[in-house]
């Protein structure tokens, strides 16, 4: 299974942004399922059970005050992701510092630079002038929620290969 810690989105949230981008769902292959949207702070990767605990109690030691973050614009990342990205915010940045110096030995050596998200699809490249037309053409309202607390999540691959 593979692990990581992140911050789960009001349900609220979800549903607009899974409203926004409905229209843009022509192809169903590659939209991320709005349940499963999230913020990741930390990946562990492929993970035993057996270090499950050791997660779960550094993962409680972890402190900080309440703070309200802003989703503010769709993106693109090079490697065919949509994503919904956060504005810049010294406590979210703070906080996935915290928790890299907490659990650094599971810090891979090509771990990418932290880029606070949501992934929203994986498209394809014959997709891409669609969605960037599609995206430029509506107006997205920035949505702001209060952090107040973290999750451990979990993907597991099902008998189909899908998560």
């Amino acid at each position: 299974m593979k692990l990581f810690i992140g911050i789960e989105i009001p349900a609220v949230i979800k549903k607009h942004i899974a409203d926004f981008v409905q229209p843009l769902q022509l192809i169903s292959k590659g939209w991320e399922n709005s349940n499963d949207y999230h913020l990741t702070l930390f990946f562990f990767g492929e993970t035993s059970n057996d270090v499950m605990d050791e997660i779960l109690n550094r993962l409680a030691s972890i402190n900080f005050k309440p703070f309200e973050i802003e989703l503010s614009t769709f993106e693109f990342f090079p490697r065919r992701v949509l994503f919904l990205a956060f504005r810049s915010s010294l406590e979210l940045i703070e906080l996935e510092k915290q928790i890299a110096t907490i659990f650094s030995e599971w810090i891979k050596p090509e771990a990418k630079a932290f880029v606070p998200h949501i992934t929203v699809k994986r498209w394809q490249r014959y997709e891409f002038n669609f969605l960037e037309t599609g995206i430029q053409s509506r107006s997205f309202v920035p949505l702001k929620f209060k952090v107040t607390g973290l999750a451990l999540f979990k993907s597991e691959k099902d008998s189909q290969n899908n998560k």
